[in-house]
C-alpha cells in the first residue's frame, strides 16, 4: 500500500520593498536656463545696438561702468583702466568671425572715457613687460588725447609687477607714476629678436628657395649668412625708434642731480624700487590707495566714484570665441620691432 505525500501549501516568496524611484536629474531645467541666458544677451546686445544706432562704434563705444571705490554721487568720477601682459595685437576667432585684440579693446576704453563729459581722471593699472614699437604708441597717444580732450583732466600710473619697455613708455602719459615696492620699471629701448639657422639649414640640407625684387627685400632671412648690409639698415632703424622713446622720458621726466645723465638711464636696464624713484622714473613708491589719493589731490577734491571700465563686444562672438593659449607664444612668429623686455 503506497502512502501518498503530504501536500504542502505554496510558499509565499517574502514581499520585498518597492525600489525607492530615482530621480531624474531636471536637464530640462539646465538647458531652459542656458537658453535664457543666450537670449538675454541677446536682447542686451541688441538694445545696445539700438541706443547707438547711428553713432560710430568706434567714435562713441559702449563699455560696461563697475563701480569699485567711492560712491556714484561725489565730486568727480574716475576711470579705472588696466592694462595687462604684452601689448600685442592677438589674432582670436570665434564661430561668427574674428575677435577683438587686447590692444584695440584698451584704445576703445580710453575713446569711451574720453568722450564720456564727466570723466575728470583715469587711473591706469599697468603691468606689462611691454609689446610692440607701434601698439605702445597708439595706446600712449590716446592717453594724451585723453587729456588734452578738457581743462583739468588728469591720468595716474599705478605700476603692479612691471611696467617695462613699452609698458614704461605708456606709462609716460601718466601726470604722476606711482610704483609698488617690488615693482620693475625701466628697460628704455627697441629690440628685433632673430635666429640665424643657416649653418643648421646647411647640414640638413635645407636651402632657401625665396624670390625677391631686390637684395634688401630678405632682411633677417634665417638660411641665408648674416648680412652685414641688412645689419646696417636695421640697426638704423632701431635706433631711430629708440630715439623716439627716449625722446618722450627726457620729455616727461625729470632725473635728479648726479643722475642727469640719461645715458645711465635709458640703454635697456631694468631698475627696481626705490632706485627707479630715486633717479626720477617713478614719482612714489606706494600701492593702489596711495595711487587713489594721487588721483583726489591731482583733481583737488576730497571724495570720487572710481568705475572699473571694461569693453567686450559681447553677445553670441565672445560666447563661442577661441584664442591660442600663451603657452604657444613662443612659436609665434616675433621678427618684429618691439618695446619688449625679454629676460
Amino acid at each position: 500500500m503506497t502512502t501518498e505525500a503530504p501536500t504542502l501549501p505554496p510558499v509565499t516568496p517574502p514581499q520585498l520593498p518597492p525600489a525607492p524611484r530615482r530621480r531624474k536629474k531636471p536637464h530640462w531645467i539646465l538647458w531652459s536656463l542656458l537658453i535664457i541666458s543666450l537670449l538675454v544677451n541677446f536682447v542686451t546686445c541688441s538694445n545696445i545696438g539700438d541706443q547707438m544706432s547711428g553713432l560710430g562704434v568706434e567714435e562713441f563705444p559702449v563699455v560696461d561702468e563697475t563701480l569699485i571705490w567711492g560712491s556714484d554721487d561725489a565730486e568727480a568720477k574716475v576711470a579705472v583702466l588696466s592694462l595687462s601682459g604684452v601689448i600685442m595685437r592677438e589674432s582670436s576667432s570665434s564661430l561668427f568671425g574674428d575677435m577683438l585684440d587686447p590692444v584695440t579693446k584698451i584704445l576703445h576704453e580710453i575713446r569711451a572715457v574720453t568722450v564720456d563729459p564727466e570723466v575728470s581722471a583715469i587711473l591706469l593699472k599697468v603691468n606689462s613687460p611691454g609689446g610692440g614699437v607701434t601698439a605702445s604708441d597708439e595706446i600712449y597717444q590716446a592717453l594724451m588725447d585723453f587729456k588734452a580732450s578738457r581743462p583739468g583732466r588728469k591720468i595716474v600710473v599705478h605700476v603692479g609687477d612691471m611696467a617695462a619697455s613699452g609698458g614704461y613708455y605708456i606709462a609716460l602719459a601718466g601726470d604722476v607714476i606711482v610704483a609698488q615696492p617690488t615693482s620693475i620699471v625701466g628697460s628704455v629701448g627697441v629690440i628685433i629678436s632673430a635666429v640665424n639657422m643657416h649653418q643648421l639649414g646647411e647640414k640638413l640640407g635645407i636651402q632657401d628657395a625665396s624670390l625677391t625684387s631686390s637684395d634688401n627685400k630678405a632682411l633677417l632671412n634665417s638660411l641665408e649668412p648674416v648680412n652685414p648690409e641688412h645689419e646696417k639698415i636695421l640697426q638704423e632703424v632701431v635706433d631711430q625708434m629708440y630715439g623716439r622713446f627716449r625722446g618722450l622720458v627726457l620729455k616727461h621726466r625729470s632725473f635728479n642731480g648726479e643722475f642727469a645723465d640719461e645715458h645711465q638711464l635709458l640703454d635697456g636696464r631694468i631698475f627696481t624700487l626705490p632706485a627707479a624713484q630715486d633717479f626720477g622714473l617713478v614719482d612714489e613708491t606706494g600701492y593702489i590707495d596711495q595711487s587713489r589719493k594721487r588721483v583726489l589731490s591731482l583733481l583737488g577734491v576730497e571724495k570720487a566714484g572710481f568705475y572699473q571700465i571694461d569693453f567686450s563686444e559681447g553677445g553670441w562672438s565672445s560666447l563661442f570665441s577661441v584664442k591660442s593659449p600663451e603657452i604657444l607664444a613662443p612659436l609665434q612668429p616675433n621678427s618684429q620691432f618691439q618695446y619688449l623686455w625679454k629676460p
